[in-house]
């Protein structure tokens, strides 16, 4: 049982670090945590684990990304969340065991050790294969980003995460959105 005590601190912890650092949004945080409820609850997994891996699978994206060691915030993000997981002596190691491959494998892996997990890397996708996330993320980094390599990022941000789709749920709702944002964005 994970309580509303160790769910409101981890979201305040990840909270601070958005707004410390600007990456992920809030509205990027928002998105996967609803996306990862929403499959959670059709799909039968155990919600509270998803939404502390949604909140936690890019909880050290903004040092990484100052450190400019971005392809590093997993193995960051990773050590963070079992640093503050280990402040709650009270979660059975086995569902700390599951939060951390929800943070591990939050991009792909070639077998999910959960469903929680599975849904987790899921849920990240809905950031830049949705249309709701790419217009909400190219509105966010407009001002820190050039529109060329805006572009860029989000044609190579769309197709890494197309790619790590692996629920058929949500190939099937994102084939369209994603579809439209190859199409709009290669007018550029």
């Amino acid at each position: 049982m994970i309580s509303k005590e160790i769910i409101n601190k981890i979201t305040e912890f990840v909270h601070s670090q958005s707004r410390a650092y600007e990456i992920p949004s809030i509205f990027q945080i928002d998105l996967a945590n609803e996306k990862g409820q929403e499959l959670a609850g059709k799909l039968g997994a155990d919600k509270d684990i998803v939404l502390l891996g949604t909140l936690l699978m890019d909880c050290m994206l903004g040092v990484a990304s100052k450190e400019r060691k971005s392809s590093g915030h997993i193995r960051m993000s990773e050590e963070k969340a079992e640093a503050l997981l280990s402040q709650f002596p009270e979660l059975e190691d086995k569902v700390k065991e599951n939060i951390l491959y929800c943070v591990r494998q939050h991009h792909g892996a070639d077998k999910f050790y959960s469903l929680e997990s599975e849904i987790c890397c899921n849920a990240d996708c809905y950031r830049f294969a949705s249309v709701k996330g790419v217009i909400e993320g190219i509105r966010y980094l407009k001002k820190t980003m050039e529109l060329d390599e805006l572009i860029k990022f989000y044609l190579k941000k769309a197709d890494e995460k197309w790619n790590a789709l692996s629920l058929e749920i949500c190939k099937k709702e994102l084939a369209p959105q994603y579809k439209a944002i190859k199409d709009f964005l290669t007018q550029f």
